[in-house]
């Protein structure tokens, strides 16, 4: 499935709907068997690049990295589209992470948000009544005081010249009459400018109100996410990969849309972290119909309680589940021994000494994969340690073949090559 990627880019695809786990039998009998494994549907994600595929690798900041060419090479997610392809497989993995509380819900981008914008509307509206009310207020204190100074001053020259003194005194007499004018008219204004401003604050009630219509309008153009993970193992690079399905306003029934977001994560183990993002770039009034979370983390994707197809398995269960591939993949072949699964966990790991994590033994192999025992040697003549040979009897084997069946054989063991 090729998609475009971004921060919120879209193409019409269908994205499988997540399937739910087996439940386990509650019905008062033993302990349920232990079941490390998990069996799911992986999604493998490669970009194009200069026509040719690469895949994903890790999500560093606003960069794609992916593995070109043995170099690992980042590939900006903005500035635009990128063709994806999405190739879906089930995988057994060993290592699972729990994702809990898991809340969607469509949401608005600050410049689209009905609130903010009528939030900014009411604030420069305020700011420019504030404004004009200063200068008002301002215009009357200098004319008032310019009439007191121009009435009370009186002429200086009335005994030296009495005819001059009158003149002076109507003068002075005319420019109070102007300045009682001039500090009535600011008084005025400044009464007008705090009707605008007791105005603009009733307005912001219908304001608020045309807000709420607006949000009714349901105009959302981002899908907010948010959720707490934890992991047995630490993970040192995880990143997120969210797969949203979904259809405009105005498209045909039966139209369906995906859109693609990826973020980088802090590393994290077994206390659970919050995450909260948002997707962006929907169009406006956009409908949900499915969510895909995956993480991801060295570029291979581990299992979370939201994982498609996702079944728990023992480790009898697992194998057989590999054992059958293995086999049904090989008619004809003739091939040796090697190991299928038993990593050890760190409980187990501590057990072992240095050299022995480090030495590699040997293992004779029934046909149905299972240790017949472990040695020291390639010829199978001395037996390990009882440590080692107690940890070796959970490992398990794709068998030896001979013209596509199954036969007893002999494996090389390496601890640190396990991978499930």
């Amino acid at each position: 499935m090729k998609t475009p990627i971004g921060i919120g880019l879209f193409v019409g695809a269908v994205i499988l709907p997540p399937l739910a786990a087996q439940a386990p039998s509650s019905n008062g009998g033993p302990a349920a068997e232990a079941k490390p494994y998990v069996l799911f549907m992986r999604t493998d994600i490669a970009v194009a690049q200069d026509k040719k595929l690469y895949p994903l690798k890790d999500v560093s900041g606003q960069n794609l990295i992916v593995a070109m060419d043995g170099q690992m090479v980042s590939v900006p997610m903005v500035g635009g589209l990128h063709e994806l392809e999405m190739q879906r497989a089930l995988t057994l993995a060993r290592t699972s992470a729990s994702l809990s509380g898991l809340e969607i819900e469509r949401s608005y981008t600050p410049r689209r948000d009905p609130r903010m914008q009528r939030q900014r509307d009411a604030m420069a509206a305020e700011a420019a009544m504030g404004d004009n009310a200063s200068l008002a207020e301002g215009s009357m204190i200098a004319a008032m005081n310019n009439n007191y100074t121009t009435h009370y001053s009186g002429p200086k020259t009335a005994i030296e010249d009495p005819t001059l003194a009158r003149r002076e005194a109507m003068a002075s007499l005319n420019e109070a009459h102007a300045g009682v004018s001039e500090a009535l008219q600011a008084f005025k204004q400044m009464n007008q400018a705090e009707d605008l401003r007791q105005s603009n604050i009733t307005s912001g009630g219908f304001a608020h109100l045309a807000a709420e219509n607006d949000m009714a309008q349901e105009l959302f153009d981002a899908l907010s996410v948010r959720f707490q993970i934890s992991s047995p193992v630490y993970l040192e690079k995880p990143y997120l990969v969210l797969i949203t399905l979904f259809h405009a306003r105005d498209d045909k029934p039966g139209t369906a849309r995906s859109a693609v977001y990826a973020k980088a994560l802090n590393p994290f183990g077994s206390n659970p972290i919050k995450i909260d993002v948002q997707q962006r770039g929907f169009p406006l009034g956009f409908v949900v119909e499915d969510l895909e979370v995956h993480l991801y983390s060295d570029g291979h994707e581990i299992p979370t309680d939201l994982a498609q197809k996702r079944v728990p398995l023992s480790r009898e269960e697992a194998f057989e589940h590999l054992k059958s591939k293995y086999i049904s993949g090989h008619k004809g072949d003739t091939l040796r021994a090697t190991p299928a699964l038993g990593r050890l966990d760190r409980n187990e790991r501590a057990k072992l000494k240095p050299i022995q994590w480090e030495t590699i033994y040997y293992a004779k192999i029934a046909k149905d994969g299972r240790p017949l025992g472990t040695f020291q040697d390639e010829a199978c003549s001395q037996p390990v340690e009882d440590t080692v040979g107690a940890l070796a009897q959970n490992v398990r084997y794709y068998p030896a073949m001979k013209s596509g069946e199954p036969v007893e054989g002999t494996a090389r063991l390496e601890w640190s090559q396990l991978k499930l």
